[in-house]
């Protein structure tokens, strides 16, 4: 039965007040059962969904996780993205998701804005958030936590992240990487292009590692990485789990 558009509104305003609000909701990894009842309570009661994309006309893995707990009446924000490392480029594209963010919230339209995974975690959200803390009250931001890719596949694989007093360390590339060779633990993120060199550290330190691509997404691939197999690119939405022996 199609919800009623008011009943929706009525619903955020008993949520939030009076005040409408920015979200930044975590949706998990991609399997659709790993999205949290607190993200699911935002959805249900959101009056406009933000949804980022790289490109204006590829689908969006997290609006398709979050589609089915929208009201049928939510209306969508799509905010372009680039995947580009100039950062005149970055700055324009955040500045202005950030005013069409703040437009519909001028409306009185409560925003949720969509991010794979955790939104504190290496998500576009942390910047718009840095933006638009500047010009909303407190009470107007909320972040959800969603679980992380990483959490997600050591969960698929039964592996354990660190334990006792051990370290783990999260790194957003390869650069670097010989420094932390000594750590027991590392999460490398976005690895699509440097599988060469993170087997090249499996060899050295002797250490097991698990590459995890499109985790709880169609076409999820999760296995151990042999490092003397030939791999030059995978998957964009890669990772890899590596974890030193116990002596």
């Amino acid at each position: 039965m199609k919800k009623d558009r008011n009943e929706d509104k009525n619903t955020v305003n008993i949520l939030i007040g009076e005040k409408a609000k920015f979200y930044g909701v975590g949706v998990g990894p991609g399997d659709p059962k790993l999205i949290t009842l607190k993200a699911v309570e935002i959805l249900q009661a959101i009056q406009v969904v933000a949804i980022p994309k790289s490109k204006m006309e590829r689908e969006s893995v997290a609006w398709e996780i979050a589609q089915s707990h929208c009201p049928s009446g939510v209306s969508i924000l799509e905010l372009e993205m680039p995947m580009t490392a100039d950062e005149s480029i970055l700055q324009a594209a955040w500045q202005s998701a950030a005013e069409k963010i703040e437009a519909e919230l001028g409306q009185g339209h409560s925003v949720a804005f969509l991010t794979l995974g955790d939104p504190s975690l290496y998500s576009t959200y942390s910047y718009l958030l840095t933006i638009l803390r500047e010009r909303l009250e407190p009470d107007q931001i909320e972040t959800i936590p969603g679980i992380t890719a990483m959490a997600a596949a050591a969960a698929r694989v039964n592996w354990p992240l660190a334990t006792g007093d051990e370290p783990l360390i999260v790194l957003p590339g390869i650069e670097g990487l010989e420094e932390y060779e000594r750590y027991p633990n590392l999460v490398l993120m976005k690895v699509s292009r440097n599988l060469p060199d993170v087997l090249n550290h499996i060899q050295r330190t002797g250490s097991q590692a698990v590459l995890a691509t499109r985790v709880g997404q169609a076409g999820e691939e999760i296995r151990l990485l042999d490092p003397e197999e030939v791999l030059e690119k995978v998957d964009y939405l890669s990772l890899v789990l590596c974890r030193k022996p116990q002596s």
